[in-house]
């Protein structure tokens, strides 16, 4: 009962102040929220709890600190008598065996026997828990809070109308979305240190700090390998702003490129240092950690994934037909497929706002077509929309945060998830999922030319309209130069955003509605119906996967639109190019 008045006073205090200033308690009540609702998830059970002998990925991250605490660092990814790789081995790059080291010492402090080597495995004493879930709601509070305020202020704090109340609005939407919570505090790992240190080099980049942003773009992918699913969209959108500052000279573009590349260079050295000089271990301490990152022997996909391979398992036996060096060439093949026209569009013409949407769109391609993709990959994709939740309010505030969630029930449900699976979603969309933002405040006098602004939401051909909801009309008149600059294609894409201004949001409505009644008619099934037969024992999960990826796909579609409708409105003038 306290939980739900707090959650109401917060959203009354959002949604009806239109676009005056928040009272000041308001955003650190967002905070505090944000960081109860961690809290209550991690009371919840956590993976693999109480099942031997390998336990989850609980048990994975308490073993991680237990090696790097009582081994020398050369043997952290190496095979030895106490270290044995096929029990939970490092397979991440190595920050995230320096965060391990980190979270090892307080659980030392806590409780020794925790992390005793060889003797702790499988350790889950209440103390013990208790302090591991400690460890990541700190990264949540040193990452995902402070990195999300960092990119609202860059990114909302700069466009035509902004107000405090909108961007304590897509902080608190960006903070509660239930699928980072359920996976970290829940499941229990440590994505809020990548996944922040992604939005903080957001923020970076959106500011023009582009070798700052590379530095820290660089750290996430020296923590999870996994943010290469955004990498792509990075290089794309600097190699254009580079492109861009050159004016027509190469070497100056040279330049801007060489000092990106060294910075990038000079971040992976300095994790990969220690484990060349430890104990003289040189190039095959590097080797080492390098050949423990590619996960090429578990096979296309593992578990019960809403990707393409997946999904299409029933019907084509990809295993049966593909080895593994022949499912991850033609896996390959596909996403560098799927993603090479948004990287196109981001180096033909670079902006904020289309680089977000780019990195949604190489980060769903990873996703829905690479090799080895794990269900909590989804996180990736996710991240690009909750940024972009005041330019697609529909998308952002029920449907692909539900989707998201739906498409992990088979895992969360392995974990005993389910009461907060259900908590986490009901609580957003009764904060969210209306699909309405704050109001902008009234359009500001006429700004000289050296004034720096986001103009907003995607004009549609004509006159400018509102796309996503609650973004307010602009009203000015601008003529398309879009079938001029991209013939055949920019005249479809024209069609396409003249037809989804006024309707996109009752058209959000719509599938987040269908989407809720199949979710809901799944879980019915799972629940009420007859048990699979022998021969289609995981028939609900299957279910499940099917849901999520035909959702995807039209995730996956949208975001395309709306990134080659920022390419073409910077063409036209009508949007702030880097």
């Amino acid at each position: 009962r306290r939980l739900r008045t707090t959650a109401g006073m917060l959203t009354s205090a959002l949604a009806s102040l239109g676009d005056q200033t928040p009272p000041r308690w308001v955003l650190p009540g967002v905070l505090l929220f944000a960081v109860l609702i961690r809290v209550l998830v991690s009371t919840h059970p956590h993976s693999g709890q109480g099942k031997p002998p390998m336990f989850g990925d609980y048990e994975a991250q308490r073993h991680w600190m237990e090696l790097t605490l009582n081994t020398p660092l050369s043997q952290w990814y190496v095979h030895t008598k106490v270290n044995d790789l096929q029990y939970w081995g490092l397979d991440y790059p190595p920050l995230t065996a320096f965060q391990s080291w980190i979270c090892g010492l307080w659980m030392r402090a806590v409780e020794p026997g925790s992390v005793a080597l060889t003797t702790s495995r499988g350790w889950e004493t209440p103390v013990s828990k208790l302090a591991m879930r400690a460890t990541v709601i700190a990264s949540d509070l040193a990452f995902t809070l402070p990195a999300t305020l960092a990119f609202v202020r860059a990114f909302y704090g700069e466009e035509r109308g902004a107000n405090a109340n909108r961007m304590t609005w897509a902080t608190a939407l960006i903070l509660l979305a239930p699928a980072p919570i359920l996976v970290d505090h829940g499941h229990f790992q440590y994505n809020n240190w990548s996944l922040g240190l992604t939005a903080y080099a957001v923020a970076a980049i959106v500011r023009g700090r582009n070798v700052l942003g590379s530095v820290l773009f660089t750290a996430a992918l020296c923590h999870k390998q996994m943010s290469l699913y955004h990498a792509p969209a990075f290089f794309a959108h600097l190699l254009g702003v580079c492109l861009s500052k050159g004016g027509g000279d190469r070497r100056k573009a040279l330049v801007e490129v060489a000092k990106l590349g060294a910075a990038v260079i000079v971040t992976v050295a300095v994790h990969l240092a220690p484990f060349y000089l430890a104990d003289g271990a040189g190039v095959a301490g590097v080797v080492s950690v390098l050949t423990r990152l590619a996960p090429f022997k578990r096979g296309l996909f593992e578990d019960y994934v809403a990707n393409f391979w997946c999904a299409t398992s029933p019907i084509v036996k990809w295993r049966r037909l593909l080895s593994i060096p022949n499912a991850a060439k033609l896996s390959a093949f596909a996403t560098a497929g799927a993603m090479a026209p948004a990287m196109y569009a981001q180096i033909r013409a670079p902006s904020p706002e289309g680089f977000l949407w780019c990195m949604a769109c190489v980060s769903m391609s990873f996703f829905l077509f690479s090799f080895q993709v794990h269900e909590k990959s989804v996180l990736l994709p996710a991240l690009p929309v909750s940024m972009l939740c005041l330019r697609a309010t529909g998308l952002a505030t029920f449907f692909m945060p539900v989707l998201v969630c739906v498409s992990m029930w088979p895992l969360l449900r392995k974990d005993g998830l389910g009461v907060a699976y259900v908590g986490c979603v009901v609580l957003f969309v009764a904060l969210f999922g209306d699909g309405t933002a704050p109001e902008r405040s009234k359009p500001p006098p006429p700004a000289s030319p050296k004034r720096r602004w986001l103009p907003g939401w995607i004009p549609s051909p004509g006159k400018r309209r509102t796309l996503g909801g609650g973004g307010g009309n602009d009203g000015s008149d601008a003529k398309d130069g879009n079938a001029a600059n991209g013939g055949l294609l920019g005249g479809v894409l024209s069609d396409v955003i003249s037809l989804l201004g006024p309707t996109e949001q009752r058209a959000w409505v719509v599938a987040g509605r269908a989407l809720a009644a199949v979710a809901v008619a799944c879980h019915a099934w799972e629940a009420l119906g007859p048990t699979p037969p022998p021969s289609l024992p995981h028939l609900h999960a299957l279910a499940f996967i099917e849901v999520g990826f035909f959702g995807f796909l039209g995730v996956y579609a949208y975001c395309y639109v709306r990134l080659w409708a920022c390419a073409r409105d910077v063409g036209a003038g009508k949007l702030k190019a880097n």
